[in-house]
């Protein structure tokens, strides 16, 4: 069973990819960066999901901003909070610690062989990275939900996690460690409609109610933003990607992010050209540096999902 450090901005996906997490790995720890609302909101987010769902692990409040940039959220997504919509129990419990960077460094360099999954901006990885240049080669992987090889969320060539702190994407992938990518080009194929929502609230208990709320609220906000109810399930694609490797088909190819462009700050440049000059190098000479998720079992990971939900829901019904 893979040991598993989450690096999350909760969001109603963050909250699902936490408790799959814990229920398919061993879930080392938990640290928090500002990015689907502010910091001290997410880090709240993440307490209330392992109060909901027991989930028995410490939670480390990291960078409140990006490396460069100022800080960015989505309010029209996942409400001020980013975790509009249900009405949530009293928290009781606060954070471990409010220096999430340092804790990656000492647990990675602790540990080898743990599995790092950010599910929100790069930027606690990067100044990990930064700070300790030996932690990619001591971990087994980097899984990190980000970026697109097609189009974008938040612009149209830019996903959310990569836009809000693009110059820490761009040190994460450049470090060496061996990298994953679950972009929106895999993750929509995780469809979450109304179908998925009544799935989850006839399971029971607090904590599946609070997420099929939480999940009505997100679905809510997409159609009157976007027009359409339905989207993409995007974090816990990371986590089953590391959790059950066989759901999420990948090929290695080279990946860059763009830093400057007038239109195109923050968009994952994949490489899906054909041809290579060998197993490691792109068609350019390239390192080939990220291994792309592109297709996903939809049933499988729908089924995982839901069974993980059932699972840490059980303890108060």
């Amino acid at each position: 069973m893979a040991r598993i450090l989450v690096d999350c901005d909760p969001g109603h996906d963050d909250a699902v990819a936490l408790v799959t997490a814990a229920h398919y790995g061993e879930l080392v720890g938990i640290t928090t960066v500002g990015g689907n609302a502010p910091l001290a909101d997410v880090t709240s987010n993440a307490l209330l999901t392992c109060q909901l769902f027991d989930i028995q692990v410490d939670v480390h409040a990291g960078a409140d901003r990006p490396l460069v940039a100022p800080p960015r959220h989505a309010p029209e997504i996942h409400g001020v909070s980013g975790f509009a919509g249900p009405s949530l129990p009293a928290l009781e419990r606060g954070p471990a610690s409010s220096d999430g960077v340092d804790y990656l460094i000492d647990t990675i360099r602790s540990e080898e062989g743990l599995w790092l999954v950010p599910i929100g901006p790069l930027t606690n990885v990067a100044l990990a990275f930064r700070q300790a240049p030996d932690l990619p080669r001591r971990l087994a992987g980097v899984s990190f939900m980000g970026g697109s090889a097609t189009i974008g969320n938040h612009t149209p060539v830019a996903e959310f996690n990569v836009l809000v702190d693009p110059e820490a994407a761009a040190v994460v992938l450049a470090s060496g460690a061996h990298i994953q990518m679950a972009g929106l080009d895999l993750t929509h194929q995780f469809v979450i409609d109304d179908g998925l929502v009544a799935d989850i609230a006839t399971i029971g208990g607090t904590g599946a109610t609070v997420i099929s709320e939480l999940v009505v609220s997100y679905l809510d906000q997409v159609e009157q933003v976007r027009g359409l109810r339905k989207g993409g399930l995007h974090d816990p694609c990371a986590v089953l990607a590391v959790t059950h490797p066989e759901v999420i088909r990948h090929r290695l190819r080279r990946v860059d992010v763009e830093l400057t462009g007038t239109f195109t700050r923050g968009m994952t440049v994949v490489d899906r050209r054909p041809g290579r000059v060998s197993d490691t190098e792109g068609a350019d000479g390239q390192p080939l540096n990220v291994h792309h998720g592109h297709t996903l079992d939809h049933e499988t990971a729908r089924r995982l999902v839901l069974d993980a939900i059932a699972a840490r829901s059980r303890a108060d019904r």
